[in-house]
């Protein structure tokens, strides 16, 4: 079925892939970094984990010379820069603003675990979870402690599920899982979803394309039916969909949002045959870039004194999330 709605459109879901990879790698700076420009220097670790992952779950896509030479060499210097950024813990923050030794991102160490052992580093993998799983609260949720995310940002949901996810990748089972997964439950809200704030992209998508996913390998499908018919009912006519918060005039991009819902769809039980993830899909596709990319916005940032410099473009973070989605939507089919 997706390789159908990219027929439809003139062309194929190997071309609408490889064009979206060797956009990853157009985005690979001098220092190896996959982000965008030099104002990207806040989240340019976060970014190139996600380009990494990316590259990665398309690697049976690397079939023609020219992308199997880029994307090989673009994964490879992306690995080398991250383990070289690694604190002693083995953990790694979201960008190269200076904080300690022992700070790091929860969210940016579970993904990096994640890309490592899709790399084969299994044991690499999982020394590095081990650490993460001893950070587990024992209420359940894992919190995050970099020092420059709000203390009310600091057990969004979002964190525990990417920790889990990392566990699960890893082989490494958590220390109180019943209470983490017990600590999502109960956390989700009367409209289905876990909530959403501008330091976290601006969506509940955000949010919940984790939570989600680890709920689904729990079997937590009573709680996936409600954010089911949540996401359901938010989708656009267009088939996309896009939440603006009030007093953010710097929003993020449709072609984010949409892609981390229709993920959050998949966990949900959702496949190709159904008409919402086939409108999705085929909103995504009519957004692609001549240069094979997907416009993210900028960043969020609060329209405030302390934030006004700040201008991040989510370019390359926003082509891995689309990049991401149709990998899971096309293991759905399968």
């Amino acid at each position: 079925m997706l390789k159908q709605l990219t027929a439809d459109r003139g062309t194929t879901l190997e071309r609408v892939v490889r064009s979206g990879l060797l956009a990853l790698c157009d985005h690979q700076r001098d220092d190896g970094y996959i982000t965008d420009g030099p104002e990207s220097k806040l989240i340019d670790i976060w970014d190139s984990v996600n380009a990494l992952k990316a590259l990665l779950v398309w690697k049976d896509a690397w079939k023609d010379a020219v992308l199997v030479e880029r994307a090989t060499r673009a994964a490879a210097r992306v690995a080398s820069l991250l383990q070289s950024l690694e604190k002693p813990t083995g953990m790694i923050s979201w960008g190269q603003l200076e904080i300690g030794a022992t700070e790091y991102c929860s969210e940016t160490s579970s993904e990096y675990i994640m890309a490592l052992a899709e790399m084969g580093r299994a044991e690499d993998a999982r020394r590095k979870a081990l650490f993460l799983r001893s950070k587990q609260l024992p209420a359940g949720p894992w919190p995050e402690v970099h020092p420059h995310v709000p203390r009310a940002f600091q057990t969004m949901p979002s964190v525990t599920g990417f920790a889990l996810q990392a566990l699960l990748a890893a082989d490494v089972e958590p220390l109180y899982l019943e209470e983490a997964l017990s600590f999502l439950v109960k956390g989700q809200n009367a409209e289905g979803h876990w909530g959403s704030n501008w330091f976290f992209y601006a969506t509940p998508y955000y949010v919940t394309r984790p939570v989600s996913d680890a709920l689904a390998r729990f079997g937590y499908y009573h709680v996936l039916a409600r954010l089911r018919d949540h996401v359901l009912s938010d989708q656009r006519q267009d088939g996309s969909w896009h939440q603006q918060m009030e007093g953010f005039s710097r929003p993020m991009s449709a072609d984010l949002h949409t892609a981390l819902a229709l993920e959050t769809l998949i966990h949900c039980g959702l496949t190709p045959r159904d008409e919402a993830v086939q409108k999705g899909v085929a909103w995504l596709l009519g957004r692609q870039l001549a240069t094979g990319a997907w416009k993210g916005g900028t960043f969020p940032y609060p329209d405030s004194e302390a934030y006004r410099g700040f201008h991040v473009t989510q370019d390359a973070y926003t082509t891995s999330q689309v990049l991401l989605a149709l990998k899971r939507i096309a293991q759905s089919e399968e």
